[in-house]
């Protein structure tokens, strides 16, 4: 690749990854065969410091949501869902610049990058723990996280395959779970209702690895054949604490990173 054409797909990158990126039509895209950022390096989230303050290491990443709906303290269709890396617990568990918003709000559009002017900024949020999932267990969290549809009927996940976010411990899509992929005329971003054409169809876990550096013990383990994703980042401005301890920050963007993980490639995910 030409430094030209370097520059040039990493001031797009930058551009997509302020808060208008949805508008632009990327959040929840597949990467497919030719698209100018396939091969770009992907960094893995390090067990740094973010810079944020009284954030927690940056391989820390939170579903988070702002409580804003009907139900108080249980998640529901009207609360604003965030991917956060880092940005801490407890009170210190709010709405922070470079946090992704999973689901829109307001004029801000699913997979925009709250930027730190914007309306949302400080808001308290609650973590993403439905009823009977144990927090502090990574076999317990990996359940409500990502999962993918196997339509194409293959084996494991391939570039037809929509993906969700579960918001239930259930191997169907349910009520609420967001789709991180459009499907069935469906944006990415939008949610699961009870009579869509996608809800209670089965779905399959993918095991992450990353950003939890050891899965913890009783954690889920890659198996042969399996399917392996992680979430990684595009470091578009290049700046670090040393080796392999990329800084995620402004102009940085996330990817749903499937296999081969650390360079962008077909079927990968683009959350920005």
């Amino acid at each position: 690749m030409n430094n030209r054409l370097s520059i040039c797909i990493l001031l797009c990158l930058a551009i997509l990854a302020s808060g208008q990126a949805a508008a632009q039509g990327t959040y929840g895209t597949k990467v497919q065969a030719g698209d100018p950022d396939v091969g770009l390096p992907l960094s893995n989230f390090a067990a740094i410091p973010g810079p944020n303050p009284a954030a927690t290491a940056q391989n820390t990443a939170y579903l988070s949501y702002w409580d804003i709906g009907s139900t108080p303290g249980l998640y529901d269709d009207q609360d604003v869902v965030y991917l956060q890396f880092g940005s801490g617990a407890g009170a210190a568990r709010i709405v922070r610049a470079n946090n992704i918003r999973m689901t829109g709000w307001g004029n801000y559009l699913a997979g925009s990058y709250v930027k730190p002017g914007d309306s949302d900024i400080g808001q308290q949020l609650l973590p993403w723990v439905p009823p009977g999932v144990n927090p502090t267990n990574f076999a317990s969290f990996i359940l409500t996280g990502f999962y993918y549809m196997n339509v194409a009927g293959g084996v494991g996940y391939d570039i037809s395959d929509p993906v969700y976010i579960k918001a239930a411990a259930l191997p169907i899509t349910n009520t609420n779970d967001i789709r991180v992929t459009s499907n069935d005329g469906f944006q990415a971003g939008s949610r699961v209702s009870l009579n869509d054409p996608d809800s209670s169809k089965p779905l399959i876990a993918f095991y992450s690895i990353i950003p939890f550096a050891v899965a913890p013990a009783g954690g889920p383990t890659a198996t042969a054949g399996g399917p392996i994703a992680q979430l990684s980042f595009f470091n578009a401005n290049g700046n670090s604490q040393g080796p392999f301890s990329a800084i995620f920050d402004d102009g940085d963007v996330v990817y749903f990173d499937t296999n081969p993980v650390g360079i962008v490639s077909p079927n990968d995910i683009r959350l920005f």
